[in-house]
């Protein structure tokens, strides 16, 4: 526990923190601002759960509180419940009888962490104190983990296109718009026409490299520093969950293989040696679950079809680099899979900001890629044409093609992933 809590000895110690030097030396500096709430912060590894931790305690050690009243801990060593119970009764005997800040990071693998959590809750361990937790995992989150809500679940996502290019490029003066409102979304992105070269070559950009924020400091190609660190983060969740790799590694390769296309698990299970469609599905809840791909199901009307064919994609292209390098041993792109890589990019935004995302398609073959409540979105990446959508109201999403026709709107997608997004960090639809 004192290993861990260097600060309990010299409050200056927290500068030595790895996480807090990186952070400190980045130029441009970003740093998320603390909540002032009990949270259970969730997302893929790697994305900045430990380091916006680490950054709020060094904002509360410098507001001059009791080092002694911070607890931090890494709870990759703990077994269970029973574990995690006597971590917090030691530092309440030992170290500090009294309120304070608790941080338990990577807990969701903590078996029974959520019964555990709440008999301290309960016990009044954590009473007049305020609770950080995390996990990389949303498994446990299908169901209710915490009766009466002591901790607000929020995500940390990668970063949106927009925030990527606020960070990196420049921040633009324009507020994000609703897509639902066709014409007020086209004439907001009229606005912004004059940045359509800079927001294109930053897309090509994200493209590249993601929203993550390690692969966004160094030069050259993220791919060959942080290729390691990413695919051994996924595999090591894997094997915490008692999940064979070779399986995994199967599924993931037959969705690069038809990115972009329809897809079942019925085919995965026949084109691969898996062979059971019930196996495939499981392990597809999974990497949903630790936030490893983003999967669109058909949409009827207004109801999900779950067991017609579904879209699948990688949440962030990095992600998509790392596995393909993975299971091909190549992690470059070709020309042939950027506009399907677009295409996910811009199913992922739509998912984090609107409720019951899918996809659609007719007889005949006639497909849309994304709809959001009545409205389609189709991605065509170079040329586009109001024939290209459906359905009467929506988007067809090219490189640098404008124009609106009624409630059809023909938009670059640049423009619309900057307009679309939100510039908060956390999203907290669980």
């Amino acid at each position: 526990m004192n290993f861990q809590n260097p600060w309990w000895i010299d409050k200056n110690r927290i500068y030595d923190d790895e996480q807090i030097k990186k952070v400190l030396s980045l130029n441009p500096r970003f740093i998320i601002s603390p909540l002032n709430d009990n949270l259970l912060i969730i997302g893929p590894r790697q994305v900045g759960k430990t380091t916006f931790i680490k950054t709020t305690i060094m904002n509360i050690i410098e507001k001059n509180t009791e080092p002694t009243k911070i607890l931090f801990f890494s709870c990759d060593s703990l077994k269970d419940k029973d574990d995690l119970i006597s971590l917090l009764s030691q530092y309440r005997s030992l170290i500090n009888p009294d309120n304070g800040f608790v941080f338990l990071d990577e807990i969701t693998f903590v078996k029974d962490w959520n019964i555990g959590l709440l008999h301290l809750f309960n016990g009044g361990y954590f009473k007049n104190s305020m609770v950080y937790v995390s996990g990389s995992t949303s498994v446990s989150l299908k169901k209710e983990t915490l009766p009466g809500r002591p901790l607000n679940k929020v995500i940390l996502y990668p970063l949106n296109f927009r925030m990527f290019f606020d960070i990196y490029f420049k921040k633009l003066n324009v507020n994000t718009s609703s897509i639902l409102d066709v014409k007020k979304f086209y004439n907001d992105a009229i606005k912004l026409v004059p940045y359509l070269a800079e927001l294109n070559r930053a897309l090509l950009e994200y493209l590249k490299r993601g929203g993550f924020f390690a692969t966004n400091y160094i030069k050259g190609d993220p791919l060959a520093s942080f290729y390691e660190t990413y695919k051994d983060a996924i595999l090591s969740d894997l094997a915490k969950l008692r999940k064979e790799e070779r399986i995994f590694r199967e599924i993931i390769e037959k969705i690069i293989d038809s990115y972009g296309s329809r897809i079942s698990e019925n085919t995965i299970a026949k084109e691969t040696s898996i062979g059971s469609h019930n196996t495939v599905s499981t392990y597809l809840d999974l990497a949903e679950n630790l936030f490893i791909l983003r999967i669109f199901r058909k949409m009827e009307g207004n109801k999900i079809n779950n067991k017609s064919f579904k879209k699948i994609y990688f949440i962030d292209p990095f992600i998509y680099r790392v596995m393909k390098r993975y299971t091909k041993g190549l992690g470059t792109l070709e020309e042939k899979e950027i506009p399907h890589i677009i295409e996910g990019i811009v199913g992922e935004h739509l998912a984090r900001e609107y409720e019951r995302v899918g996809y659609t398609f007719f007889k005949g073959g006639k497909e849309i890629d994304f709809i959001v409540e009545n409205l389609g979105v189709e991605v065509k990446w170079g040329r586009g044409d109001f024939r290209d959508l459906k359905i009467d109201k929506g988007y067809i999403l090219t490189l640098d093609d404008i124009g609106i026709n009624g409630e059809k709107a023909i938009l670059p997608v640049s423009i619309f992933l900057y307009l679309l997004s939100s510039s908060k960090i956390f999203y907290t639809k669980i």
